[in-house]
């Protein structure tokens, strides 16, 4: 039952965050512009230490709801998972951690997070 909420939760999310990208006129802006701006990187971007203290109270009680509902990437890219692995079995395969990538790209986006560099720390957002 938690799975179809989370599913449907995260439909209607990606739906309205979608319609709110292609919205040229701006009218959706204002029944919709609070979900761009619980997005992690913006509320960081922005210092709004309010939306990044929600989501990560919100992420500690309930686990990865961010990136499964709220992040339109993770939405995404559960979707594609999904209609992956529709197509064969066993698609998945073990591969060692990489310490040295995962720890290099962090230092690398909190240097350009410090550093104020806007455009590649986007590029670098997960």
């Amino acid at each position: 039952m938690l799975r179809k909420i989370r599913i449907a939760a995260a439909a209607v999310f990606f739906t309205m965050i979608t319609l709110l990208f292609l919205d040229f006129t701006g009218t959706l802006h204002a029944w919709f512009g609070w979900m761009a701006r619980v997005q992690l990187l913006p509320a960081v971007l922005a210092v709004n230490v309010a939306v990044v203290a929600a989501l990560l109270v919100l992420t500690l009680l309930f686990g990865r709801v961010y990136c499964s509902v709220i992040c339109p990437l993770g939405v995404f890219q559960d979707v594609a998972s999904w209609a992956g692995g529709k197509r064969r079995k066993n698609r998945f395969t073990y591969s060692r951690a990489l310490p040295w990538l995962r720890y290099g790209m962090l230092a690398l986006f909190v240097a350009v997070m410090v550093a104020h560099i806007k455009p590649v720390a986007e590029l670098l957002a997960p």
